[in-house]
């Protein structure tokens, strides 16, 4: 079974008041098995003052549709004061996984 390798870029910022979502379709040669996701790069920081951070969260999965896998994104960046009340923004590089027939 082969295995096909593909990057995502996802690029935001301004992100306020939410956790950033979004999703990005790869196309896929062939039936797909099974997909996975893993993050392969990421800089994310507020735009602008220093501050200190309370948590940070970037997560990644997969959903398979016929030929094309659906990837989707979760960040989240929160300082100390525990809002998410600082724009924040960054650009992570999710690695796609796909199992074909």
């Amino acid at each position: 079974m082969p295995t096909e390798l593909d990057t995502v870029q996802f690029s935001f910022s301004d992100v306020t008041g939410h956790e950033y979502t979004a999703s990005k379709d790869v196309g896929v040669r062939g039936r797909i098995i099974s997909a996975e996701t893993a993050i392969k790069s990421f800089d994310i920081g507020y735009d602008g003052e220093d501050h200190h951070i309370m948590s940070e969260k970037i997560q990644t999965d997969a959903d398979v549709h016929g030929d094309t896998v659906n990837v989707n994104l979760h960040a989240l960046f929160r300082d100390a004061s525990g809002h998410i009340d600082d724009p924040y923004g960054g650009n992570i590089e999710v690695l796609v996984i796909s199992e074909t027939e």
